[in-house]
């Protein structure tokens, strides 16, 4: 059986028919919109400016924390344990404020038996 799936785009500046998506980024944040080819136009011209002086980023359209080796889907040890067990691993390794916390540093303090 065959189907035919057809995806029609609507402008989402004034509800016409789009002709393409325009990706854009800023502050760390990404967009799309779907426009007409004269939107797409305004769009391009809007960000003329400010594309002619900028510069092209080498990270690929990927923020830092993007980047970063664990994703809200994987598990650090740090984020297993219990309250009281980071309160005592914060207070022995001397890292109150850090934000990123390695395996091998739990490893660490669960060798040193979990002072």
């Amino acid at each position: 059986m065959a189907k035919t799936v057809i995806v029609k785009l609507t402008d989402d500046i004034d509800g016409g028919d789009a002709v393409e998506t325009i990706q854009f980024s800023i502050d760390g944040k990404f967009y799309e919109i779907d426009v007409n080819a004269t939107n797409a136009a305004e769009v391009r011209a809007t960000f003329k400016r400010f594309i002619d002086k900028g510069r092209l980023s080498s990270s690929n359209g990927r923020t830092r924390a993007a980047r970063s080796s664990s994703t809200p889907s994987e598990k650090t040890l740090f984020s297993q344990l219990s309250d009281d067990e980071k309160r005592r691993f914060r207070l022995w390794a001397d890292m109150a404020t850090a934000r990123r916390i390695s395996d091998s540093r739990v490893n660490s303090w669960v060798a040193a038996g979990k002072p």
